[in-house]
């Protein structure tokens, strides 16, 4: 039971009328709107001040509901309007008659007889109106008025319709079926249709039945003294009238009638007010007298019936006389002068039911005014204030509680007289008959008490019955009693008595084949072993061999099978053992346990209980909810192979303790639900805690199972209940589904939809939640829903919501959909109900056929872009691929013609100027090629201007810090000097031409020119020829020259691919090298400079230029070299090692300092050598070829690197190296001659000043005179 107020959401705390709707919708008419109830929670309509003005009164009267799920509605001053359902708002319906009829209406009932039809009676009892559609017509509403053919009298007392649609009105002086031809002055009130007969009564006596082929009606004869009659009512083909001498009963197939007289010393009054007849065809009959008459229609028979409460408070009445048969068959009712009851039909009597809240502090019913009985026969009642909400649970069970105490029990069982005990945990121990009927209380000498006494006072934990029918009673505290014939004995635990129990904390007991007493204790197993009369206890603190670890001292439940295994729960695991004992102290246990990462053991070590089936199977739950079944063949084994039991729900919480009933099936007992599983087919029906009185919880009572019987006895914290398994079972009610409200996100009203067609979502609030519910009020714990959106949701597929009642949509694309909602009843059952409601998404603008096609356009514009775009680019790459081609024409022509260019104009300059005896006309015709050679080359650069001038790239552009060469780019022998870089230092010394003493290697494919270069360089320096790179490559690694001049474009091997190999090379890396090539471009330029050369002269060249830019090169090498030797001397070793780190000597090249600057020694040979040459300078006999391998080189090798590096022969370096050490010992250091020669590695001081001499002009000693 559950009580609604405003708080709740109800629009008010008093409540006019109340119904149900043809949708199940739940209405309620208060004093200030009205609102309607979908399970979870209340919706209120009525006009507020700042909404539209509808409503002549938001306190509503009375209201009816059409079969077209709209409202009638009539307020307080009695005017008319509709709800409709579809646009969730009122409709005034008063206003269109009053104008289309010019009257007044006074509304007092309507009467929807069909989605076609609604009557509407008035207070005035004029007139009645007939409306069979909201859109007025000319012929609808009809008003018809009273004393005419139609209606005989404005007063009606009753409108109905027949199962053919015949509309039956029944008025105080006639009655007329309208539309028809059919009137009677006869003021029938009472309507009966049994099967296609129908029966007609008046008030005053009078009974007739309707011929429905002549139109005519038949008078039935009354037994003599019927003078008045109230009601009509059949069972089966008989009809039950309702008069003043009592109940007549009328067999239409005899024609014969019998009055039942309810009259008795208890009731004297004969009158019958009100009959009602229950689902087992027995008749109730009800009088202004004290109590009830229930009588069976076929005997006669007939049993007064009374029933009230003790206490006034608790008592409930009724101003209208109340009976009614919940869904599972239970019949509840107030006698008159008595309180609520429900018929025990067992016992054939009423007994009285406290209607208390289980919300708003258990506050009790007192009166009932308004009701109504709602499709699932849930009482829906108002009384003095507030709505109450009657759920009839099931009731076929007992309830076995202390009186006026805490009644919480642990503890149940059935002695050997079928007589039922109840350990509760305040102490209390109870014995009831196999009828649940009270025999008494166990008072702590074993006695039978009447009253409640209390046997411990410590909780009663654990009951069973041996099989010499004494009974064992554990505590939780005050140890085990045993029980017999009011004998009592009690046990306890003894510190100093090793065989007494080991906790006086009992949990369990039980036997097994040999009747042997197992006790579990919170100090681990105890066996009852009878000695003397009397029992002791074997246990770990003695002769059984449990564990002594502290491992399994707190157990839990025992449970016996009958094939001998023993199984224990302990909070530390499960324990299993034979019971084939013959030494306790060799009992072998195995221990299961859960393993981590093992999803075939124990779920958790915490074992909450075991279950063996009567076919073996064994069922283990373990704290967490989980339930798992044995997999291993043995129980007898550690660790027990397990695997999950599937259909259990974990959520509905912990499996407390399991039993089997008589047809195979496991009732799994929850902490607030009920399951009943079927392992053969792995169904469960869940009943929860709104099945049961009182939403009532189960305790971790082992629970009892009476085979005899088959009925089940649980703990609760109300008491122990026995209940009938094959009686308890789910619902089969189909609750239909109705969308309820819409609400957009953001925004603080939510919008009520219920029936209507379709909605419609604006294009800016795609972000909503639609809201609906199951109509199914006994009960949420079990309704879950799921849904689809069609037109988006794939076919067949159903989205599960859980028990969520709600939608939340985001960012729904634009289009047309419907959404579809199923759910299911209270137990979990799906109904065959499906909600549906289409919605429309409004397009954006550019989801919009005018935005799509503005769209269109704007692709089509951007693609046209596109294709410009891309048209300009294939024009501009084409161009530029143009230019590429012009310009790799241009290099390769330029390559072609330069080279031969080359050759006609540098030996004919040579000739001209180093030729004597020339004639004149000789030198005249020579000029002459000469001037026209001079011409070719001023049209090949004007040809490859884009080559030169331009510079044009690959990637489009010109370099506007190229350089450009003066004039016509032409290099003659007259201007050479003016590109002739100045490359002497200075400070740098005239050098004198040595013979002969520079090596050249020219590189170059072309066989002419080779010879011509060879010819012009030979005079000066020592030349090598090489036709291709990789012959170059071989002989710069062989010969090691001091320059080498090469081509570019050569076969086998490029000149920029052989440069690189050289600059690789630490050997040859140090040797100078210009690019003498045709191909003229910035680019070609660039790959050279990359690769590390010293100049890039093109073709035609002037032989002049060439040379000197040779002859600057080596120079400039040899200024360097100079330089570099005149001003060494060396860093002194500490501060060095101050000034710089390990890592950084590591990292750094090896310097030397000259003067104030300090140069980098940046060639790694040559930072090898002096390297070596310094560790070891004291060393007289160091000599070249040790330099050479040290270096990993040759020693020609190593002369070459060391000649082109500082411009001296390794024995000349070396030497000079000492001397630049000596001179600084002199200056630095007071040490004699003698010490500085042998110190740089000198064995003679005399030979030591000779070259000292030789280097520095002067001897040691006076060096030392002139720097100190």
């Amino acid at each position: 039971m559950r009580k609604f107020s405003i708080l709740d959401g109800l629009a008010a705390n008093n409540i006019s009328d109340l119904c149900q709707g043809a949708d199940n919708m739940m209405w309620f008419a208060t004093y200030n709107g009205l609102s309607y109830y979908d399970g979870y929670t209340f919706h209120t309509f009525r006009d507020l001040p700042d909404n539209q003005d509808i409503l002549s009164t938001n306190r509503i009267r009375n209201i009816f509901p059409c079969t077209n799920y709209d409202l009638w509605c009539v307020t307080y001053d009695r005017r008319l309007y509709v709800y409709d359902t579809r646009l969730c708002d009122f409709v005034n319906i008063e206003d269109q008659i009053n104008e289309k009829f010019n009257i007044h209406l006074y509304a007092d009932k309507v009467y929807p007889l069909s989605p076609k039809a609604s009557w509407i009676t008035t207070a005035d009892h004029k007139y009645a109106i007939r409306i069979s559609e909201k859109e007025f017509t000319d012929d609808n509403p009809k008003l018809i008025m009273g004393g005419t053919k139609s209606l005989p009298s404005g007063n009606i007392w009753y409108i109905t319709a027949d199962k053919k649609g015949r509309e039956w009105i029944f008025t105080d002086k006639g009655t007329h079926i309208y539309g028809t031809k059919f009137t009677t002055p006869i003021p029938f009130k009472w309507f009966r249709q049994v099967g296609n007969t129908i029966y007609l009564a008046t008030t005053d006596g009078r009974v007739a039945v309707f011929d429905e082929t002549r139109n005519h009606i038949s008078m039935i004869p009354m037994p003599e003294g019927v003078t008045k009659i109230n009601e009509l009512k059949n069972t089966g083909y008989q009809l039950l009238i309702a008069t003043n001498i009592g109940v007549v009963v009328y067999n239409p197939r005899t024609f014969k009638s019998e009055v039942v007289s309810v009259q008795n010393p208890n009731q004297p009054v004969a009158e019958v007010k009100k009959i009602y007849v229950d689902s087992k065809d027995q008749l109730w009959a009800f009088t202004d007298g004290m109590g009830v008459t229930i009588i069976n229609p076929n005997t006669l028979e007939k049993k007064w019936l009374f029933a009230d409460q003790e206490n006034p408070a608790l008592r409930t009445v009724s101003e209208k006389y109340f009976i009614m048969e919940d869904e599972h068959n239970t019949l509840w009712m107030i006698p008159n002068g008595g309180t609520f009851s429900y018929y025990d039909r067992a016992k054939k009597e009423l007994v009285p039911y406290v209607l208390q809240s289980n919300s708003q502090g258990n506050a009790s019913i007192p009166r009932i005014t308004k009701y109504v009985i709602s499709d699932q026969k849930i009482l829906w009642a108002t009384g003095i204030h507030d709505l109450t909400q009657i759920n009839f649970k099931y009731h076929e069970y007992t309830l076995s509680q202390v009186e006026n105490t805490e009644s919480e029990v642990r503890a149940v069982t059935l002695d050997h007289n079928r007589n039922y005990w109840d350990g509760f945990i305040s102490g209390y121990l109870k014995i009831s008959n196999d009828q649940h009927q009270k025999l008494g209380y166990i008072t702590p000498s074993g006695q039978l008490s009447q009253t409640p006494v209390q046997f411990s006072t410590c909780g009663i934990y654990a009951l069973y019955e041996d099989s010499q029918e004494y009974m064992w009673i554990g505590t939780k505290g005050d140890g085990l009693y045993l029980l017999k014939d009011g004998e009592l004995q009690h046990f306890t635990h003894n510190p100093a008595d090793p065989y007494s129990l080991p906790n006086d904390r009992i949990y369990d007991i039980v036997s097994d084949r040999q009747n042997r007493i197992w006790i579990a204790t919170c100090g681990g197993l105890a066996i009852a072993e009878r000695v003397n009369g009397t029992y002791r206890f074997i246990s770990n603190r003695n002769k059984l061999n449990w564990f002594k670890n502290g491992l399994c001292q707190r157990l839990r439940r025992i449970t016996c099978t009958n094939k001998g295994t023993i199984l224990v729960a302990t909070t530390d695991g499960l324990v299993t053992f034979s019971d084939e004992i013959k030494d306790y102290s060799k009992i072998k246990f195995y221990h299961s346990n859960h393993i981590i990462g093992d999803t075939a053991s124990l779920m958790a070590s915490d074992v909450n209980y075991t279950l063996v089936r009567s076919n073996g199977d064994t069922y283990i739950s373990t704290l967490g909810g989980c339930l798992q079944i044995t997999t291993s063949k043995s129980l007898l084994e550690n660790n027990i192979r397990v695997e999950f039991v599937k259909n259990i729900n974990q959520d509905e919480g912990i499996v407390q303790s399991m039993i089997e009933d008589n047809a195979g099936n496991i009732w799994i007992i929850r902490e607030s639900s009920v399951d009943k599983f079927n392992p053969n087919t792995g169904k469960i029906d869940v009943f929860g805690p709104n099945d049961f009185d009182f939403h009532m919880t189960f305790t971790e009572c082992r629970p009892f199972h009476d085979p005899s019987t088959d009925k089940i006895t649980l703990g609760t914290p109300m008491g122990s209940i026995t209940f009938d398994p094959k009686v308890l079972n789910k619902t089969t009610y189909q609750p239909k589904i109705l969308f309820t409200s819409l609400h957009f996100n953001g925004e603080a009203h939510t919008i009520p939809i219920l029936h209507r067609s379709n909605i419609v979502i604006p294009s800016d609030k795609r972000n909503l939640t639609i809201t609906f519910a199951a109509l199914d009020y006994t009960r949420k714990y079990q309704t879950y829903y799921a849904y689809r959106l069609e037109g988006h949701t794939p076919e067949g597929v159903w989205i599960p919501l859980g028990s969520q009642n709600m939608i939340g949509f985001n960012r729904i694309p634009h289009g047309k959909y419907i959404l579809k909602v199923k759910a299911t009843n209270t137990h979990g059952v799906w109904s065959k109900y499906i909600a549906e409601l289409p919605i429309e998404i409004e397009p954006t603008f550019w989801e919009s056929i005018l935005g799509k096609v503005i769209l269109f356009i704007l692709f089509i514009l951007g693609l046209g872009l596109v294709f410009y775009m891309y048209n300009n680019r294939q024009i501009q790459k084409l161009s530029h691929d143009m230019s590429v081609l012009k310009n790799h024409f241009f290099s390769n022509a330029s390559h072609k013609l330069r080279t031969p260019l080359s050759l006609i104009g540098g030996p004919i300059t040579e000739v001209l100027e180093n030729e004597e005896g020339l004639s004149e006309e000789g030198r005249n015709l020579l000029t002459l090629v000469q001037r026209n050679a001079r011409e070719t080359y001023q049209m090949v650069n004007q040809m490859l201007k884009f080559d030169n001038n331009s510079n044009f790239y690959e990637d489009g552009g010109l370099d506007k810090d190229s350089h450009v060469i003066q004039g016509n780019g032409e290099i003659e022998d007259s201007n050479a000097k003016n590109y002739i870089e100045d490359v002497a230092l200075d400070s740098a010394e005239e050098f004198e031409k040595g013979e002969k003493d520079i090596t050249i290697l020219v590189v170059e494919d072309n066989a002419d020119l080779r010879t011509f270069l060879d010819t012009i360089l030979r005079k000066d320096y020592n030349v090598l020829l090489a036709e291709n790179g990789k012959r170059g490559l071989e002989m710069a690694r062989k010969f090691v020259p001091d320059f080498i001049l090469t081509d570019v474009t050569m076969p086998i091997m490029d000149g920029i691919t052989m440069i690189h190999y050289i600059k690789q090379d630490s050997n040859i890396s140090h040797i100078p090298i210009i690019i003498l090539s045709a191909k003229a471009s910035l680019e070609d330029h660039l790959k050279g400079f990359e690769e590390g050369i010293d100049g890039y002269l093109t073709k035609p060249f002037s032989a002049t230029y060439l040379k000197g830019r040779i002859e600057a090169a080596i120079n400039y090498r040899k200024s360097l070299q100079q330089e570099l030797l005149r001003n060494i001397h060396f860093e002194d070793e500490t501060q060095t090692s101050h000034n710089t780190t390990v890592q950084n000597k590591a990292e750094e090249p090896q310097r030397i300092t000259i003067g104030e600057s300090t140069i980098s020694i940046q060639d790694h040979t040559i930072k090898k050598v002096l390297k070596f040459v310094l560790e070891n300078i004291s060393d007289p006999d160091m000599k070249i070829d040790d330099i050479a391998q040290a270096m990993g080189m040759s020693r020609s090798v190593l002369y070459g690197k060391i000649k082109n590096a500082v411009g001296l022969t390794p024995i000349d370096f070396v030497r000079h190296i000492k001397i630049m050490k000596a001179i600084e010992m002199l200056r630095d250091t007071d040490e004699t001659l003698t010490s500085i020669a042998f110190a740089v590695g000198f064995s003679d001081p005399k030979y030591f000043s000779k070259v000292f001499k030789k280097e520095m002009g002067i001897i040691p000693s006076e060096y030392r005179e002139k720097n100190k």
